[in-house]
């Protein structure tokens, strides 16, 4: 199907580039959407998509909901295939395996409402510059060293030091003042400006053990990780496998199986084999396999979650190339016919539209955005805009450069569909390869070589996307994608206000803000689909948005 379609699209470029070099009016060969694939049902639906509340900014006191284990004997091996990680285990490195290896002070519930994990209970003072964090007590490391304020104190301030490429770096240093611990079981930010969202930041941060690393080193802790989840490090293979074992007594949740083995499998192919042939019991399925994996009989699970393919317009605040211009951006947006894309390219199983870090069911959320002209297609107009801002004639260079990265299997094709969409409105542009490690050091750095470039990155969403926001748009953030003093000042106001309606109402400012000058624009919104064998019970922890993080709550059947 999608050899189909890219051939389809090619005929569409060429046609695109006849009427356009002819300045003729709208093609008379309109792409043509077929009937769109109902998703197949699973046992795990994604979560019907509700705007939500998050925890009040000032409470007295917040309490999480209490956690009992219940108390199990694990039995057995978990094994599951995934197609990419990235492979370290210092979460200062962003690594994959955080959800598996670490806890945090903070985590969301079943509603997607922040509560707490390791800590008890969390309160802001009257004027918003103190956040306090009261400790679970006897939790352990995996090596049996109890977690304690000294711990919490350590793991903020790692992220916070000079060369952590920590996504959370740049909100924690621009926020944190100081940190004190007046007894083992209390923590206290100090904080330089009021913020009452921070508490979504203080999820961020994993709890990592301050003597184990002291006492051996960063690169030792890298190789040989410990935290305080329900899985602990065994084993990495380079590039093959990952294995871990179940903490028999772990204070939140004992898994069912007693080792967790993990296998980096990129082509899905290679994957589906194993599954068929008994070797797995979970895998990752691509757009392509998943109805043909349910009528062979396997159940399909689903990640509530999505995630959104967004087109990263990089650093056009530093170029005079066409992307500096939000004409030709919304240009190369309207371009798109995401429907189209959705249907065939993704056999409807996602849905037209996207928006960065945020998903329907995310705080703030307005279904309006997607109904709006955001994600609208209209090539007739795309033509008029690049007009307008006199492409291809007013610049020295009128090529745009798409990066082309294969972390994901599907993404060197979907390069090749959105240059054909650009390509038949007149968009002269260039497919480069290039490495996914490689180009996300690039952006965390501001490489200049990146300057007037775009990239399509498959980003994952969350429930709390403010500070996620600052990291990619904001002129002090990680990517700085816009470096423009009003989405800086919009995004600023969201935290200054204690009351909760208004907090609510700049969020949608500030993105809507963000969505008009068209730096991210979204594809289409997709969710992870995987095919289990009928060893595999319920998926009962997290799975709305993280596998590594569910591991731990699959059942037996």
């Amino acid at each position: 199907m999608k050899k189909l379609f890219l051939i389809s699209l090619m005929v569409i470029i060429t046609v695109g580039m006849v009427l356009s070099g002819c300045a003729a009016e709208e093609p008379t060969t309109t792409p043509t959407t077929p009937a769109t694939t109902k998703p197949p049902a699973t046992t795990a639906p994604a979560a019907t998509p509700t705007k939500t509340t998050p925890a009040e900014t000032k409470p007295a006191e917040t309490k999480p909901a209490e956690t009992t284990p219940t108390k199990v004997v694990p039995t057995g091996t978990l094994r599951a295939t995934v197609p990419s990680w990235i492979e370290t285990m210092d979460p200062n490195l962003q690594t994959t395996f955080e959800y598996a290896l670490y806890e945090h002070l903070l985590t969301t519930d079943e509603n997607n409402n922040y509560t707490g994990e390791l800590a008890e209970t969390w309160s802001v003072s009257d004027d918003g510059l103190v956040w306090t964090f009261k400790l679970r007590k006897g939790v352990k490391f995996h090596n049996g060293d109890e977690f304690t304020s000294a711990d919490a104190k350590f793991s903020f301030e790692r992220i916070m030091k000079e060369g952590s490429m920590s996504p959370w770096s740049p909100e924690y240093n621009a926020t944190i003042d100081h940190i004190e611990t007046p007894d083992p079981y209390t923590v206290e930010l100090y904080c330089k400006k009021v913020n009452y969202q921070f508490y979504a930041s203080v999820w961020g941060c994993p709890m990592l053990p301050k003597n184990y690393i002291e006492e051996n080193g960063d690169e030792y802790f890298n190789n040989h990780p410990i935290g305080t989840a329900p899985w602990k490090f065994v084993k990495l293979t380079p590039s093959v496998s990952i294995e871990f074992e179940a903490v028999p007594d772990h204070w939140r949740i004992i898994p069912e199986w007693a080792n967790l083995k993990v296998e980096l499998i990129p082509e899905s192919s290679t994957a589906l084999a194993k599954l068929r042939q008994g070797e797995t019991d979970i895998v990752s399925v691509n757009m392509d396999e998943a109805l043909e994996v349910q009528d062979e009989g396997y159940e399909l699970r689903i990640l509530g979650r999505p995630t959104t393919p967004v087109i990263c317009m990089l650093n056009t605040w530093a170029t005079d190339d066409p992307i500096s211009d939000v004409h030709i951006r919304e240009a190369l947006s309207l371009a798109i016919n995401r429907q189209e894309i959705a249907d065939i390219f993704f056999n409807g199983l996602a849905e037209p539209g996207g928006i960065l870090w945020t998903a329907p069911s995310s705080w703030g959320f307005d279904p309006a955005w997607m109904k709006g002209p955001y994600f609208q297609y209209d090539p007739g107009k795309a033509r008029s805009l690049l007009k307008e801002a006199g492409y291809p004639g007013s610049f020295d260079n009128p090529v745009i450069t798409l990066y082309s990265m294969a972390y994901l299997p599907w993404l060197p094709d979907l390069n090749q569909i959105i240059a054909a969409y650009w390509g038949a409105v007149g968009v002269q542009t260039k497919i480069e390869t290039i490495d996914f490690g490689q180009l996300r050091g690039m952006m965390y750095v501001q490489d200049p070589a990146m300057t007037g470039k775009v990239a399509i990155w498959n980003m994952p969403t969350v429930q709390l996307s403010v500070a996620f926001l600052r990291s990619a748009i904001h002129s002090e953030g990680n990517w700085q994608l816009l470096h423009d003093p009003e989405f800086d000042s919009l995004w600023a106001s969201v935290s200054l206000s204690p009351d909760q309606n208004e907090q609510l109402a700049l969020f949608q400012q500030t993105v809507e803000y963000m969505l008009n000058q068209y730096i991210c624009p979204g594809i289409v919104n997709i969710y992870s689909y995987y095919a289990v064998d009928d060893t595999i019970g319920d998926w009962t922890l997290r799975f709305q948005y993280d596998l590594w993080g569910g591991f731990a709550g699959i059942k037996k059947k």
